[in-house]
């Protein structure tokens, strides 16, 4: 469960806020029963400080995007209205300090207008042939919001000011004047050229004349589902464009390729894409929002996803509504069957996984390596129970043991690690005993930004001679290199890990278990507490599906629980890294995992099949049946959602 504490009960009930306006109340009582003592024209510091002080990052760094525009708005209104009371029953009112209070209103009104009107101004396009976007503002708006404040802030103090200074604020207020007319200026052209293109993006696009589309829509920090097909697709040498479903999506292909991009938020947005020379869509997971393009069934729909393993995912029934679903081998065609879920049987098309092409082979057999690299690649903790098979709970325990093997280690977690509070310290503490042991040892581990960012998950294959992972789909890529490697099982026996996840048949298993404990409170401090920002049950990170055998685990169980171990950890190190007793077996499994395809050329599988699926060979006559499907198809009406009816109505 998500973790209670001072700093989110502080924010749902917004506390300084609240206290800030009481205060700027209690400045105006005084400032009306006493109006010419100097002490009570100091009361309206005090939420002026707070307020500089709460938004102090905001005022001091550079500007970026709308930065802190309508940041405690009210409190700022309340403000001016204190310094007008205050003027007035103190007999200092004159016509300058009433423009000033004037203007500084009206800048804290402009502020929601510009905040509200650059949710509008989106980005919309990127690389499309004869089209240049307006995609991000010409200069930050956000600069008004330390301008304003600076201006609140003197006009708070206005009673302790000599007459001559309203005259002094009336200059400086041409400023933020002229910031927050350029920003409204810049707005309406951005808006305004965004128009203009949904208008004319047919006719756009029609002279592009795509053939495909890379359709997307997933959580932030998702786009490697999209950078990893781009290379492939861009090999099939003909034009395509992504298209994205939010603001945040488009961004984040937006700086990973130079590929044309289109964002259609709504519904709507997605009719000008239906040319006449498109025909098919790739999809690269189960987002809910495919269905919207799905709808449009002149198209070929193939869906790829961005990975090959035995998760859950992988065996989705929602499948069924594509054409075609490019496999990696027969293995994902089985694994459909083996949890009773029937699929038409022209649906697959075994592909391979091109992505494993540049997957260098093991450079000997592991036990001849004197100090071999270990790649130790956790996944994170799922968004549903049976989806948790994160190891990082023992992560330390883990590599605490190659350490001690004298490994060289290559630590690169899943990206979505970082969302939960109890998988960011379990990786602080890896990367700690890393750069320990490497001070100590000498030893050169790769972590952190270096193996997270400068390094592709493939580059870090072939800096390894080995890997422990968990149920990924790092696991049968790693498959195609040949070399050893384990997988944890976080919630079952190792007996019940190799039936449920049949890749795990050329691992070796660790089992995480937990200890047992005498009273409850003494699991150890070491342990990795509960998840404080995404998981469902109490002990996130090691939570069992419901289905689990062990009631000690489960949430809600009366039972003390000790912390997770890896019981026989030093045996199965040395089966990975010494023996190897599973090489024969690992090889037959990666032919049934990544296709009987040859090593050389192994990609050109996939974009053969490619351009079957899309008739790439045949001639534009042979297509003519299908682009007068096209002009005339009959598309299955479908009401849009909550969200985007929103969206729809804010840029009306």
């Amino acid at each position: 469960m998500k973790t209670v504490n001072r700093k989110s009960i502080s924010k749902v009930v917004q506390f300084w806020p609240t206290f800030v306006k009481a205060l700027i109340l209690i400045a105006v009582i005084f400032a009306v029963i006493y109006p010419h003592s100097a002490a009570v024209a100091l009361i309206p510091l005090v939420p002026l400080i707070i307020i500089v002080h709460r938004q102090r990052k905001v005022l001091l760094r550079r500007p970026r995007g709308v930065g802190g525009i309508t940041r405690y708005g009210l409190a700022r209104y309340m403000l001016i209205g204190t310094a007008a009371v205050h003027l007035f029953v103190a007999e200092t009112w004159t016509w300058a300090w009433v423009i000033v209070l004037i203007i500084a209103a009206a800048l804290v009104e402009a502020e929601k207008r510009i905040r509200s009107l650059n949710g509008v101004a989106v980005p919309y396009a990127q690389s499309l042939p004869g089209v240049e976007a307006r995609n991000a503002a010409s200069f930050p708006y956000g600069i008004l919001f330390p301008l304003d404040v600076l201006l609140v802030a003197a006009v708070a103090i206005a009673p302790l000011l000599p007459s001559w200074a309203a005259y002094v604020l009336l200059a400086y207020s041409l400023v933020p004047i002229g910031v927050a007319l350029a920003s409204l200026v810049d707005i309406t052209r951005r808006v305004t050229a965004r128009r203009e293109f949904r208008r004319d993006m047919g006719t756009i696009l029609e002279d592009m004349a795509p053939v495909f589309y890379l359709y997307w829509h997933a959580q932030a920090g998702s786009v490697f589902q999209v950078t990893m097909w781009l290379p492939y697709l861009e090999r099939l040498g003909v034009p395509y464009a992504v298209v994205v479903r939010t603001v945040g999506n488009f961004r984040e292909v937006a700086r990973a390729t130079d590929a044309p991009v289109v964002l259609c938020r709504t519904m709507a947005d997605l009719e000008p894409l239906m040319v006449p020379s498109v025909r098919g869509v790739f999809y690269v997971n189960n987002a809910m929002r495919n269905n919207h393009m799905v709808r449009y069934s002149h198209l070929t729909h193939v869906q790829l996803l961005h990975g090959e393993s035995d998760k859950a995912a992988s065996y989705n029934p929602v499948t069924r509504m594509f054409d075609y679903d490019f496999v990696a081998g027969q293995a994902a065609i089985d694994r459909f069957a083996a949890h009773n879920i029937p699929m038409r049987e022209d649906i697959f098309r075994i592909v391979g996984r091109p992505q494993v092409e540049d997957v260098a082979p093991a450079r000997g057999p592991i036990g001849a390596l004197s100090a071999p690299t270990v790649l130790y690649a956790p996944t994170w903790l799922g968004f549903h129970l049976d989806t948790q098979y994160t190891s990082l709970a023992v992560g330390h325990q883990i590599v605490a043991g190659l350490l001690e093997r004298g490994c060289t280690v290559v630590f690169r977690p899943h990206p979505y690690s970082y969302r939960s509070g109890s998988l960011r310290r379990a990786c602080r503490r890896i990367k700690a005993m890393l750069a320990a042991d490497a001070e100590q040892a000498g030893r050169q581990h790769l972590f952190g930004f270096a193996a997270e960012k400068e390094m592709s998950v493939f580059d870090c294959f072939n800096a390894s001679d080995a890997m422990v992972s968990d149920v990924s789909s790092v696991v049968g890529d790693y498959l195609h290199s040949g070399k050893p490697f384990a997988m944890v099982a976080v919630h079952s026996s190792a007996e019940a890990f190799v039936h449920e996840f049949p890749t795990s048949r050329a691992a070796y298993i660790l089992e995480a278990a937990r200890a047992q404990v005498d009273h409850v409170g003494d699991e150890p401090a070491e342990a990795v507490g509960a998840d404080e920002s995404a998981a469902p049950a109490s002990d996130a990170d090691t939570a069992p599906p419901a289905q689990s055998a062990d009631p000690s685990t489960i949430q809600g169980d009366p039972r003390p629980r000790g912390a997770m171990v890896v019981p026989r950890l030093d045996a199965v190190l040395t089966e990975l890294l010494e023996t190897d007793p599973k090489r024969r077996e690992r090889l037959q499994l990666a032919d049934y995992y990544l296709g009987d395809i040859p090593r050389d050329g192994y990609s050109e599988r996939f974009l053969d099949v490619a351009r079957e699926v899309l008739h790439l060979g045949e001639s534009p006559s042979a297509l003519e049946a299908v682009d007068t499907e096209v002009e005339g198809a009959d598309v299955d009406e479908e009401p849009a959602d909550a969200l985007e009816d929103a969206e729809v109505m804010a840029e009306e």
